[in-house]
């Protein structure tokens, strides 16, 4: 899938921020569960779009050349006539209307048995062409001459020979006006095929996303609704946002697929769209699947005091409804199980997570009894605690730094302009259960994609 970094840095953050739990002993659950609170799990991912004029005005110049290349001749009068742009079309657009103005020089030739009389006349022609995308993403347009004024009248006489002009500008203006339509029509829909783009588009989301094949580690994206907004004019660009609704899980594992493409959200018009998105992950984490993290992170790790130090391995960690259990086995200056209890806090104020009423135990040869002091109140239980804190705060600006390196190189893959803001990432809610974790990650960016010209959207 492209452009699933900033999904992946989410998952990351998730997995650094719930490293403590895993599974390897039943742990006796005591605690009763809190009750059920409902949960927000709604993302709305905002896309603030540009629409380069340039790229706009080029695009349709292309389409007046090509309507301009048809046949003009006037049988009934034995008139070739020829059309050409004086200058390049001017194309603003603004809310659904896209207004097209284009100088059209007129070039006419007869031949009598007098003379070849040929004349030249020049007129002003404005199009409006309204674009319209209905629920289920049928784009439809209609182009209109909306105004039109002769600059020059071509003048064709000779001797006693009168061409009736009106008449002939009348029926180069009607050839004219049909054949810019059409063209003009025609280039907005074969560079627009929103409903297909649409359903390809919507494929990568057909299926969970697994991020990383050494652990089980599931993202899944369900799109539900999308909403667009009318274009803004502005100097140098059109700006619209697009607004996609939806729901996002994180597990870790396999979760039912949802046939998105096949069933394609509807699409509204709506002027209310935020600047900004929110992004909440819903995360359902199985205990028993993270141990591959937790021994990654901390299994062979050394822990020194003076002249004692224990080195830990074969981590794994449980869950009840209050507390998470980390169990190690140590060797060193004590040989045996350390266990380490503590109940998982969220602070708001710092954006962070740690362990509170710690409680550490030691077995040694079937015996529990409480930890050597130089473990259980020594620089050793503050190690321990600290590699069990995760502040949130601290990772952004690094998680900001690989979306920008991310982004770049997908830029320059597919010749796009994508920027993407991070604000804030914070933890919603946040619920234990038995060998389970539960919590909504909520992170707030501001995303911009700029578009060259209607063929740019066939990219996506």
């Amino acid at each position: 899938m492209r452009a699933t970094g900033f999904f992946t840095l989410l998952l990351s953050l998730l997995m650094m921020t719930f490293l403590a739990c895993g599974s390897k002993k039943s742990v006796t659950t005591v605690p009763s569960p809190a009750a059920d609170v409902p949960v927000n799990l709604a993302t709305e991912l905002v896309i603030n779009y540009k629409l380069d004029k340039a790229g706009l005005r080029d695009t349709f110049n292309r389409a007046i050349d090509d309507a301009l290349k048809g046949n003009f001749d006037i049988p009934d009068y034995d008139i070739k006539m020829t059309l050409s742009k004086t200058r390049p079309a001017t194309v603003e657009i603004e809310g659904k209307n896209l207004l097209v103005v284009v100088p059209i020089t007129v070039n006419l030739e007869k031949n009598t048995f007098l003379a070849d009389l040929k004349a030249k006349g020049t007129m002003e022609m404005s199009f409006i062409t309204n674009v319209d995308i209905d629920t289920i993403w049928n784009v439809k347009t209609a182009t209109s001459l909306s105004y039109h004024r002769w600059i020059e009248k071509p003048k064709l006489s000779v001797g006693g020979i009168n061409i009736p002009i009106q008449t002939v500008s009348d029926i180069a203006l009607s050839k004219t006006k049909y054949l810019i339509e059409k063209g003009i029509d025609d280039s907005v829909n074969s560079s627009m095929t929103v409903k297909q783009k649409m359903k390809e588009n919507m494929a990568m989301f057909d299926q969970p996303m697994r991020f990383d094949t050494s652990i089980s580690a599931w993202l899944n994206i369900r799109p539900e609704k999308f909403y667009i907004n009318r274009v803004i004019n502005s100097k140098l660009a059109a700006e619209g946002k697009i607004a996609i609704y939806g729901i996002s899980t994180f597990s870790t594992y396999k979760p039912q697929a949802y046939s998105v493409s096949k069933n394609l959200p509807r699409v509204y018009w709506n002027e209310a769209i935020p600047d900004s998105s929110v992004f909440r992950l819903a995360a359902d984490i199985k205990t028993m699947d993270i141990n591959k993290v937790l021994k990654a992170n901390l299994d062979g790790k050394t822990f020194t005091t003076g002249d004692k130090s224990i080195t830990l391995s074969n981590i794994v960690t449980n869950c009840d409804y209050e507390n998470i259990k980390v169990i190690t086995d140590v060797k060193g200056a004590a040989n045996g199980t350390l266990i380490i209890t503590g109940k998982p806090v969220y602070d708001r104020a710092v954006n962070g997570f740690s362990l509170k009423n710690t409680d550490i135990q030691f077995k040694t040869k079937n015996v529990l009894h409480k930890a050597a002091a130089w473990i259980a109140e020594g620089k050793i239980r503050t190690e321990l605690e600290e590699k069990l804190r995760f502040n949130i705060n601290e990772t952004i600006t690094e998680v900001q730094k690989s979306i920008d390196t991310q982004l770049a190189e997908f830029n320059r893959k597919y010749d796009m302009e994508i920027r993407l803001g991070l604000g804030s990432v914070t933890v919603e809610s946040f619920k234990l259960m038995p060998g389970q974790i539960e919590a909504v990650m909520l992170s707030r960016f501001y995303l911009q994609v700029g578009i060259r010209d209607f063929r740019s959207f066939n990219r996506f």
